[in-house]
């Protein structure tokens, strides 16, 4: 596994009012976040920020020893070391789930999946990977997303509400699998509305006010 040290120091960010106004965090390999807060809160902003999708306004962000500029592109550091799960799945419906799981590999320009095996095993997705994403049930939709969110092997996983769509069957499934990850080394953040949700992490923190407060 990657070795993964991530800080944010004094992160703020405004629209037309402040949404996050002081972010401090540090994660490595061993971490397990999740980040609650309420709608409008600043969660998913922060997560993309994180994600090196969105620009901060002031602070430093520290990403494997590279200090990331605003307005900058980080496509490739982004494609080689982190893997996100959306509540959406943003999944591609006329293509068929392997093609789906398989297209990070087109970016990186790589023709095999170093784990695919053991990753639908795990997943328990192997019956569906001919079927096209538009035939699949939220709960397989999600599995799918996952496993094309681990195909390249990243240190870091990004999770946005990733149960908020699932029935409880489906929910433990993503549970057990994120603890199996974060066991194997990867560093984990997830963003949750739900206390049951983000009580499966080892640190969980309330976004409230633009600042994080870890919560005891």
């Amino acid at each position: 596994m990657k070795e993964l040290d991530l800080r944010l120091n004094h992160i703020t960010k405004s629209y037309n009012h402040p949404v996050l106004t002081d972010v401090n965090l540090h994660v490595t390999n061993s971490s397990y976040i999740t980040i609650l807060g309420k709608s409008g809160s600043g969660k998913s902003t922060l997560l993309n920020i994180l994600g090196l999708i969105e620009n901060f306004d002031y602070g430093e962000y520290i990403f494997n020893g590279t200090t990331i500029q605003k307005n900058l592109d980080y496509a490739r550091m982004r494609l080689e070391n982190i893997g996100f799960i959306y509540q959406s799945y943003n999944l591609i419906s006329t293509m068929t789930c392997l093609e789906n799981i398989l297209m990070p590999l087109t970016y990186r320009k790589k023709q095999t999946a170093k784990g695919l095996d053991e990753l639908i095993d795990l997943l328990q997705i192997g019956s569906l990977l001919n079927q096209r994403v538009n035939t699949l049930s939220g709960g397989e939709k999600q599995r799918v997303a996952i496993a094309r969110s681990l195909i390249l092997d990243p240190c870091l996983i990004l999770a946005d509400e990733p149960t908020g769509n699932l029935d409880s069957a489906n929910k433990q499934i993503i549970f057990d699998l994120l603890t199996k990850e974060h066991q194997k080394g990867r560093g984990i953040i997830l963003i949750t509305h739900d206390a049951y949700t983000a009580a499966q992490a080892v640190t969980t923190y309330t976004l409230e006010g633009g600042m994080l407060h870890e919560t005891v």
